[in-house]
């Protein structure tokens, strides 16, 4: 029945899971409005988690669910380069990407050895550490095929994430208020330490609009650091390269459109209005994502890992954390 509907619709297969996003959106930010508080964002993760465990969402959905993780998020990100010069964004690169060299270096050796510590298999060490370190979800979703990891490898790691993710989100700001941080110090550590690129720019945007741009910005170059180490993984492991096609697809091309729009923000070529307009639709499509990240949060799965891939990732994630607080501070 269901695949007779898609079949004889006009709406493209996106549409059905992009109505229950723009949906929780609309709601998110009526909510947040009420209760700033919280925040949009929040609620937008709140009320994603509770439609994917309270209801049997038909699969009809995830074409859409999959289009706003995937693409709006890089569309987003591309918007977001209207409120950041090149000098801005060369000043943060100089100021973070030390940061960003020693938190993924020492963060995916760390959870890797604590794995081995926990006796959890190598191959699942590596996923996790690899997660938090750089870019959650897509790390791991690049680098599996090129280690050889099994499905349910990659479900575990993944699972860690998002719970990471989730906890981030409402312990970074908190913290950043507590210790009095500034915009830009708060964007560099959330740019540097939160997992997933939606999750750091979220966070950023959580503290402030300032510290929503830093995050992002730094966030898109620890992100390059995944080409680097999924060079290097084959020869760690001694597996053989299985074809150039798995670092061309991951690469994050978007990164450029995003220099480019800063570009032309940077001399003057995008109106004040468009630019308006862009960073409000940037926003928008923020909350879409976490609404669509909320939609892939399953609790089964989470609380049937066992404790040790859970410790490996809490432990990997205040490693993290700790590391780039304390060489910010």
């Amino acid at each position: 029945m269901q695949h007779d509907i898609q079949k004889g619709s006009f709406l493209p297969k996106e549409a059905w899971g992009m109505i229950i996003i723009i949906f929780i959106t609309l709601l998110s930010k009526g909510l947040g409005a009420l209760y700033p508080l919280i925040g949009s964002l929040l609620f937008a993760i709140i009320i994603g988690a509770i439609f994917k465990n309270t209801t049997k969402l038909p699969s009809s959905f995830d074409p859409g669910i999959q289009f706003t993780l995937k693409t709006l998020l890089k569309v987003a990100i591309v918007f977001l380069g209207v409120g950041l010069s090149l000098y801005d964004i060369l000043l943060i690169g100089q100021k973070a990407l030390w940061v960003i060299f020693l938190s993924v270096s020492i963060g995916i050796t760390a959870t890797y050895f604590i794995g081995k510590w926990l006796r959890i298999d190598k191959l699942l060490s590596l996923l996790i550490g690899i997660g938090t370190s750089i870019c959650g979800a897509t790390a791991i979703s690049a680098v599996k095929g090129i280690i050889g990891a099994k499905e349910n490898e990659t479900a575990y790691a993944l699972s860690t994430i998002v719970f990471f993710n989730l906890i981030a989100f409402i312990m970074y700001p908190i913290i950043g208020h507590i210790l009095h941080m500034s915009d830009l110090s708060f964007g560099i550590w959330a740019g540097t330490a939160v997992h997933d690129t939606s999750s750091a720019i979220a966070v950023g945007y959580a503290f402030g609009d300032e510290a929503g741009e830093v995050a992002t910005t730094v966030k898109l170059a620890r992100t390059l650091f995944l080409i680097p180490v999924m060079f290097c993984l084959p020869f760690f492991l001694r597996m053989r390269n299985e074809g150039k096609s798995r670092y061309r697809n991951a690469f994050p091309w978007f990164v450029f459109l995003f220099l480019a729009v800063s570009v032309l923000h940077t001399f003057g070529f995008i109106p004040e209005t468009l630019e308006s307009h862009l960073k409000i639709s940037s926003k928008f499509i923020i909350i879409m994502v976490m609404a669509a990240v909320g939609l892939q949060v399953r609790i089964k799965d989470i609380t049937q890992l066992g404790y040790k891939p859970l410790l490996t990732g809490l432990i990997a994630s205040i490693t993290c954390a700790l590391i780039s607080l304390f060489l910010i501070l």
